[in-house]
């Protein structure tokens, strides 16, 4: 699962806030985007599920920021 961000600045914040679970692996795969993959035997909706919630959690604290997500 892949997530851009509508500003880059912004991506070391979202790095450390989905990094701070054991579980889950946080990539930079570009200036304005990371890969976010879970380590464990969650299949792929539920991955989806869990990104999407965290993101949205995340958005809630920076609304001036847009994100997309794609695997």
């Amino acid at each position: 699962m892949r997530i851009k961000l509508s500003d880059a600045t912004q991506l070391e914040r979202l790095l450390k806030y989905l990094a701070f679970d054991a579980n889950v692996i946080v990539t930079q795969v570009a200036l304005d985007e990371v890969e976010v993959s879970f380590l464990g035997s969650l299949n792929t909706s539920a991955q989806v599920m869990q990104s999407e919630l965290r993101l949205r959690l995340w958005l809630a604290a920076h609304p001036d920021v847009i994100a997309t997500m794609h695997e």
